[in-house]
């Protein structure tokens, strides 16, 4: 439509007969004309405020004009020519029914809140919007305009829509489906972690043995395999490394997940495309409940794609995510709303470095890090933007320090890793800050950051690790530097180390955290129980020698410094150094109590000179004609009771008045001296709070108290100030 042509249209005027029935039509908002324009091809519907004809305006308020593609709505409040694009529905201030509850029906009903000046012109509405028009409508014709109206919206923006998803389309079309080579690779490799050696003794010395991998099932004697539940193994059919599973102790069914990453050559750059692989182990009975009776299920989907290009060399890329687009109900590629966790994933390297030969990332040397860890996820995005800035990454991942450089990348900043790494060394010796022996021990164990760490500490102080020494300190004490160093220990540390394993055989793991361990282990592979129970044995032994010492033990004893049956022995010291603590506490509490005494034997010789005492109560003062009486307490444990008898914290105010830091007074009505009523504190020449019970806020007599209390206390003060005296407060 032609807003220019459509503007020059007189603006209409309401006749005599308008405004009449207006004043006849005040429960309703708007009065509408229709006319039709431009040979019959635009509809023109004019809208008069009611309220405004019944004042005697004769002018509109708004005119829509409506063709059958499209319509517009012009203000006419203003001189200005100002259009609106919204449709009835979506305009401010404006509706043709209104919902309301009517008493006469005691049901909710819609109210028409537009009349339309004469049956002529419903006609012309309804003839111009005949193909909307339901035999059944009850508010013709407007639901018939809001279908019109409601079309239009549609088809605009589909065709908005469509203009963002032919660019999104554009580029994501050339991406073909990945080769089988690559799932093939994600279920024999990536997901090897997943597999499952399940057992049950059926006779003693013997069990059956059903593994996930190879399928077979068979009877091994137990002397021959080692088979304890969630530890590590090798299944004695296919020998394929698996996780021990004790058949009466499997979950209905257990869940493997990982993000998998294929790159993507395209034409300036590569194209990173995340696929989830899903594997469920199912246990008897769950396998029982299922259609198929299969022991596995798995599947594999895509969700997120990175486009990645290199302009001048610096990574820029946009992402997209597999969804419904705008609530369309339409599942395509979309922009990416962060609403799939991707990051940490495997990178699949079968078509690497191919794939990003003619990027920076030709020489990344990625493919060698994921070829080495096949199961291990980490942030491989993050890598390419760690490659660029620190390019000797490639040197730690071609070396097989893969633990490492898994490391560096999950980092953001080497700041953060405990073994420091000098990113500005122009030597890989420089870069680790070891020496050539140490260099090549931590890639023989494949260390990562911590055990980086511990081999700098050992540098330092001159301690020389074999490999398997190294591997087992670090399973065993994680990162503890202290130990390192002799003088902090009784015996070699081969020997400690073979007391912990030897001792930790039976220790317990300690299930704590559930719910973490669940969302953490989902895209980890859980460690191997038997470390677990050697990592808490020496975190126990450790806080064992710092009782013993505490408590005077003479730890050059080998019989205390590495007890046997430690786990008994630890609990039986744990008791002893508990009842030590109580026993200190309560020798400091009493200290604080005396001190507290002390403090409020002061005070109380300063009240007597200033209020003087009353000599029916007992460390009683009183404020003169206030009927209450101001009592000092003789002992803590008088505050203490007079917490718990109103229900308020001033229990925990002992320590601060055996340290001067405040004052407690109690508060009682002359006829009732021994019946707590309010506790009040001074402090710095001044009351801070006067709490009744349960924190209650003070009566005026009270509070008429105090204020003659304080009054009192600052008039002997100035009198005091010339004397150079100091009294209570």
């Amino acid at each position: 439509m032609d807003k220019r042509k459509l503007s020059k249209i007189p603006r209409p005027c309401a006749t005599q007969r308008m405004i009449n029935d207006a004043k006849q039509l005040e429960s309703m908002n708007h009065m509408v004309t229709a006319e039709l324009i431009e040979d019959k091809k635009i509809l023109l519907l004019n809208f008069f405020r009611i309220k405004s004809l019944a004042g005697g305006n004769t002018e509109a308020e708004f005119r829509t004009f409506l063709s059958h593609e499209d319509y517009i709505t012009q203000d006419l409040k203003t001189s200005k020519t100002k259009w609106y694009t919204a449709s009835f529905a979506g305009m401010w201030n404006f509706s043709f029914t209104e919902y309301l509850w009517d008493p006469e029906l005691k049901r909710s009903r819609y109210k028409v809140n537009v009349h339309i000046r004469s049956d002529e012109e419903v006609k012309t509405i309804k003839d111009f919007f005949k193909e909307y028009v339901n035999s059944d409508d009850e508010y013709l014709p407007w639901t018939a305009v809001y279908r019109f109206q409601q079309e239009i919206l549609d088809r605009k923006l589909a065709e908005r829509h469509k203009k963002e998803t032919d660019k999104i389309d554009t580029v994501m079309n050339p991406i073909k489906e990945p080769p089988k080579e690559f799932e093939d690779w994600v279920w024999e490799t990536g997901m090897s972690f997943s597999r499952y050696l399940i057992y049950k003794e059926e006779k003693k010395g013997e069990a059956v043995c059903e593994c996930t991998h190879c399928k077979k099932i068979g009877t091994v004697k137990r002397k021959d395999i080692r088979l304890r539940n969630n530890e590590k193994g090798i299944c004695p059919f296919c020998g394929s490394r698996v996780t021990i599973k004790a058949r009466g102790k499997m979950p209905g069914q257990i869940s493997d997940e990982r993000w998998f990453l294929y790159v993507d050559p395209m034409e300036k750059g590569f194209a990173l495309r995340y696929f989830r692989a899903d594997r469920r182990i199912r246990s008897d009975k769950y396998v029982e409940f299922t259609i198929d009776k299969s022991r596995i299920e798995q599947d594999i989907f895509e969700y997120s794609r990175a486009i990645y290009t290199f302009p001048k060399g610096k990574p820029k890329y946009e992402s997209y995510e597999w969804g419904v687009y705008k609530q369309r109900g339409e599942c395509r590629w979309c922009p990416d709303q962060g609403r799939i966790a991707c990051m940490e994933c495997i990178l699949y390297p079968g078509n690497l470095p191919a794939a990003w030969e003619h990027t920076p990332m030709k020489y990344s040397a990625l493919e060698v890090l994921s070829g080495n860890m096949p199961t291990v996820a980490l942030r491989y995005e993050d890598a390419i933007s760690k490659y660029i800035q620190f390019p000797k990454l490639e040197w730690i991942c071609k070396m097989g320090l893969n633990r490492l450089a898994k490391d560096i990348i999950n980092c953001r900043y080497s700041g953060n890793m405990v073994g420091k790494i000098r990113e500005k060394g122009s030597t890989i010796y420089e870069i680790l800050g070891l020496n050539k022996v140490n260099t090549k021990l931590l890639q023989a164990i494949d260390g990562d950051h911590y055990e980086l760490r511990l081999l700098q500490v050992a540098q330092e102080i001159g301690l020389q690790f074999k490999p398997e020494q190294l591997k087992e300190y670090y399973e065993t004490f994680t990162c503890n530097t202290e130990l390192l160093k002799q003088a902090n220990r009784k015996a070699t540390l081969h020997k400690i180390m073979k007391y912990i394993t030897r001792e930790s055989e039976k220790y317990p793991i300690g299930e704590s955290g559930e719910c973490w361990r669940y969302s953490y282990m989902r895209y980890r592979e859980r460690e191997d129980p038997r470390i677990e129970r050697k990592r808490n044995m020496a975190k126990d032994w450790l806080e064992y020698l710092k009782w013993c010492k505490e408590l005077g033990y003479d730890l050059d004893d080998m019989f205390i410094y590495m007890p046997n049956n430690f786990k008994k022995v630890h609990d039986r010291t744990a008791k002893e150094y508990q009842e030590n603590l109580d026993k200190i506490e309560a020798k400091k509490r009493a200290e604080r109590e005396r001190e507290a005494k002390k403090r409020m034997e002061q005070t109380k010789r300063a009240l007597e000179e200033i209020l003087g005492e009353n000599k029916d109560v007992q460390n009683a003062f009183q404020v003169k004609g206030k009927g209450l009486l101001l009592v000092v307490p003789a002992s803590a444990e008088d505050i203490k009771a007079e917490g718990a008898a109103l229900h308020h914290c001033v229990g925990t105010y002992v320590d601060r008045v055996a340290r001067g830091e405040t004052n407690i007074f109690f508060i009682r009505k002359e006829q009732e001296p021994d019946k707590p009523y309010f506790t009040m504190e001074w402090k710095d020449n001044d009351i801070v709070q006067c709490r009744g019970s349960r924190n209650c806020g003070m009566p005026p007599e009270v509070k008429a108290f105090t204020e003659a209390f304080k009054k009192k206390m600052l008039e002997t003060i100035e009198k005091d100030k010339g004397k150079g005296l100091r009294r209570c407060g």
